[in-house]
């Protein structure tokens, strides 16, 4: 995952809402960065990608980035 995707679904994991899909957070993420809808689709694909790899969910695997370097 690349680094701006990987800070993208970090700034999602923190200002998550109560009961939000991590899908939603990553829309909203996008949005307020002024992005577009083919970024989001990038950055999901990513999410994806690591999810699959670990063996987790989208969720597990959002929340796994938090504790790593930027």
């Amino acid at each position: 995952m690349d680094p701006e995707s990987a800070s993208i679904v970090r700034e999602a994991v923190r200002t998550r809402l109560r009961d939000e899909t991590i899908e939603r957070a990553v829309g909203r993420t996008v949005r307020r960065r002024g992005m577009d809808f083919s970024r989001y689709i990038q950055v999901m694909s990513d999410l994806r990608d690591l999810a699959g790899e670990r063996k987790v969910t989208l969720e597990e695997a959002a929340e796994g980035l938090q504790g790593e370097k930027e």
